[in-house]
């Protein structure tokens, strides 16, 4: 199951990076990491007519699955986080009200006409609604939750941004 670990921030500055920075995580009862290499996100602008906005999002806006870690000893069969997906510097050009899609995708290599895969939608997930505005605060501060997760980012080597305007 796909969902955002981290939102994104509900108010923003136009050109200015998104902070806290989006994060998706796939959660899953079996252990998928054998699947991991043929799995990847990426990320649309969708407008709040429902429009899809290629041209006013920028930044990283695809990411291949990042295991996480075992959390050490649970036999319970229930689903945990399996991987992440870290869009650390999405920035949205014009002012307006957004949300951002999150679509997850692996290759299907089983198909016999078509012997180098083809790429199968597997589910999406839309962010919290996102104003952007130019007298918006530059930064939003990140919950506990939110903060523990960037917490298991800056351990598994990935960049956080500071937080600070």
């Amino acid at each position: 199951m796909l969902d955002l670990a981290i939102q994104p921030p509900a108010q923003a500055r136009p050109g200015v990076a998104l902070y806290p920075p989006l994060t998706a995580r796939l959660s899953s009862e079996s252990n998928i990491f054998g699947e991991l290499s043929q799995i990847w996100a990426g990320v649309t602008l969708v407008h709040h007519s429902g429009e899809v906005l290629y041209q006013q999002l920028s930044g990283k806006v695809a990411d291949s699955a990042h295991p996480l870690p075992e959390a050490g000893g649970s036999s319970s069969s229930a689903a945990r986080d399996r991987a992440y997906f870290y869009f650390p510097d999405l920035v949205i050009h014009e002012p307006g009200q957004y949300t951002i899609r999150v679509t997850l995708m692996q290759m299907d290599y089983s198909c016999d006409t078509a012997p180098d895969g083809v790429v199968t939608v597997r589910e999406y997930v839309d962010s919290r609604s996102i104003s952007i505005d130019a007298n918006a605060p530059n930064r939003s501060r990140p919950n506990s939750r939110e903060r523990a997760f960037l917490r298991v980012l800056r351990d598994d080597g990935q960049q956080i941004p500071s937080g600070s305007g």
